[in-house]
């Protein structure tokens, strides 16, 4: 018996575009916008901030019928060159811009921003491994409240003022939710179930915790940081931006947009007095699971 299928009415059978997009997975960029921003500084047309490092003066004895001598401190410099230039570039056809349900050259500049944030965001995720001298936690293995206690310890050494930031993957996070510290109220506070905004999930020692999508590091060793406000900071110079040009001979739009940073970790002078050096006193890595 000869039957009338979808395979011989193919052509007669209706197909439909959904009105929207099944746009690609886009993560909340957390760590980018946390670093301090020094970009004022830098002022125009200069691609370098020199940061000095001033040291403390030393306390001498005065013995009755000596005449002290004068101290002379050579000052060092920490110096950070923006260099970073991203971009991206499509080319879309009339033809195809005319004849598409979709706004194509909108949705470039959609995508375009988010890819160049998500740049940005993986260069500043990318400096929180780099303190291998204040770094508490394992590889691969949760946090846990006794290293929190350490990481607070080596901050208040280094007097590390203003507001502390910690920063984590979120399988850290989903870990810590088992501490009485970021879940209880009594510790956290009245709200702490609700303090979910813009990845901030909470306070941990008086330090804001938030929660990173992107993180560096390869599952399951992340690597996430604790840090006072300055340690880390960036330096920008353009923003995501578009440019949009004609070409009359490919009837097309070109569409770049570009970026122009810089993320960096401060190394902050040594307390003891006449020392020129520098380290990175605070910040402390956070070595845990991603």
């Amino acid at each position: 018996m000869a039957n009338l299928t979808v395979t011989t009415e193919a052509t007669s059978i209706q197909e439909k575009w959904a009105p929207e997009l099944n746009k690609a997975v886009q993560f909340d960029l957390v760590a980018f916008n946390l670093f301090k921003d020094r970009s004022s500084e830098l002022g125009d047309g200069a691609d370098t901030l020199r940061v000095v490092n001033r040291s403390n003066i030393t306390a001498n004895t005065k013995s009755a019928g000596s005449a002290l001598t004068p101290e002379a401190v050579t000052n060092t410099d920490q110096t950070f060159v923006v260099s970073t230039h991203q971009a991206i570039a499509q080319e879309v056809e009339d033809i195809a811009e005319i004849q598409s349900k979709y706004a194509i050259r909108s949705q470039i500049t959609s995508f375009g921003s988010y890819a160049l944030s998500r740049a940005m965001e993986v260069s500043a995720t990318n400096l929180f491994d780099d303190n291998t001298t204040q770094s508490v936690g394992t590889a691969a293995a949760e946090l846990t409240q006794q290293n929190l206690l350490d990481a607070r310890t080596l901050l208040r050494k280094s007097n590390a003022k203003g507001q502390q930031i910690i920063a984590i993957p979120v399988a850290a996070y989903s870990g810590l939710l088992k501490l009485d510290i970021l879940v209880n109220e009594r510790y956290a506070g009245r709200n702490a179930s609700m303090a979910v905004h813009q990845a901030q999930v909470g306070k941990v020692y008086g330090a804001t915790v938030y929660e990173m999508q992107i993180a560096v590091g390869t599952a399951p060793t992340g690597y996430g940081n604790w840090w006072a406000d300055g340690h880390f900071f960036k330096i920008v110079q353009r923003k995501p931006t578009a440019h949009v040009w004609y070409s009359p001979l490919d009837l097309a739009y070109i569409v770049t947009m570009d970026t122009i940073y810089g993320v960096y970790e401060l190394s902050e002078a040594d307390e003891a007095a006449a020392v020129t050096t520098d380290n990175l006193l605070h910040g402390v890595r956070l070595a845990t699971v991603k």
